[in-house]
């Protein structure tokens, strides 16, 4: 199916970024740029230049240059590999759009597409954060970054149209269980895993930026209950967990120590869904495909398959032309 659209129509598609190579050199802005976001590092701004700009940043580029190495692909970072081709799928749903990239942290930025679709002449900017869940830390981050690029814009600029959370959507959820449900068919795990991107405490039970009633914790647990249901799994045969977590004060459980704590029960075909990422990325590629694979494996496991996110799966295609064409009043 072509949509039809209005004419001179602009889409914006926000994702986090990534860094311009799996080199230190280009990690350490890359890190320094997403760490001193206010939405991200929540402290007095000086505390945390100094935490980021002398001591994480230094101890970490090199490190984090490595596992970004590990997933690179010829064509360059697989977030931003994946994302431009959702994009040119949606091209081919949209005719007559204007479509722009950007990311928060990395080329393209933020301004840079609203500036794009600006000198366009674009009659109505379609935003669409490729977040499924709203937080502070992604959502609200981006928004305080269209809204800093529309103040710099001296010349008039078209309506915006933001597209709120799609955790709950049938057209998403919909996608998810086309890709995954045949993967799971396939691979007949002892258990589903559904690991999320993990937030400290205090973001995690905050209201949300768009001013929804669930608390991004609720928001994940809410979708999972959804998603199972699509998947048909039963209760007992699924669980949640959090990734990328760092220190305390962060959601729980982790997605590592649940897996091993699976293993334990004698679950050793486990499947792993992460729905936060609509893109494979350095925390789907390296740390669930990588790391927590080989933990699992060497830990006793027989075999643990990790779904792919939905990248530029036809229904998701069809599905986000749906949510961007037809999305809920916020």
């Amino acid at each position: 199916m072509v949509y039809s659209a209005k004419a001179n129509k602009g889409l914006l598609l926000l994702h986090t970024g990534s860094p311009a190579a799996p080199e230190p050199a280009a990690v350490a802005p890359y890190l320094r740029r997403f760490l001193m976001d206010p939405f991200v590092l929540e402290m007095p701004r000086m505390i945390r230049a100094l935490l980021v700009h002398g001591i994480i940043v230094p101890f970490r580029a090199r490190k984090s240059a490595e596992k970004y190495r590990r997933i690179w692909t010829d064509a360059g970072s697989p977030l931003q590999v994946h994302t431009d081709a959702f994009a040119r799928a949606l091209g081919a749903l949209l005719p007559g759009w204007s479509i722009e990239t950007a990311s928060a942290y990395s080329v393209p930025f933020v301004s840079d597409g609203v500036r794009a679709l600006c000198t366009k002449k674009v009659e109505e900017i379609i935003v669409f954060p490729l977040f499924p869940h709203d937080a502070g830390a992604t959502r609200g981050s981006l928004k305080a970054m269209v809204q800093q690029a529309l103040e710099e814009l001296k010349d008039e600029v078209p309506p915006l149209v933001w597209c709120p959370a799609f955790y709950d959507r049938a057209e998403y959820l919909e996608a998810m269980a086309s890709l995954c449900c045949p993967a799971l068919e396939a691979f007949h795990p002892d258990h589903v895993l559904f690991s999320y991107h993990g937030l400290p405490l205090k973001q995690a039970h905050r209201a949300p930026s768009e001013g929804g009633a669930l608390t991004y914790e609720e928001q994940c647990e809410a979708g999972t209950r959804l998603l199972a249901r699509y998947l048909g799994l039963s209760e007992e045969n699924w669980s949640l967990a959090y990734q990328s977590r760092f220190g305390k004060g962060w959601l729980e459980p982790s997605t590592g120590s649940l897996l091993l704590r699976l293993l334990a029960s004698g679950k050793k075909r486990v499947a792993l869904i992460a729905p936060s990422f609509v893109a494979d990325c350095l925390e789907t590629l390296e740390e669930l495909d990588e790391e927590l694979r080989v933990t699992f494996l060497q830990s006793g496991g027989d075999a643990l398959l990790r779904v792919p996110s939905l990248n530029a799966h036809p229904a998701w295609i069809r599905g986000a032309a749906e949510l961007i064409c037809r999305p809920l009043p916020q």
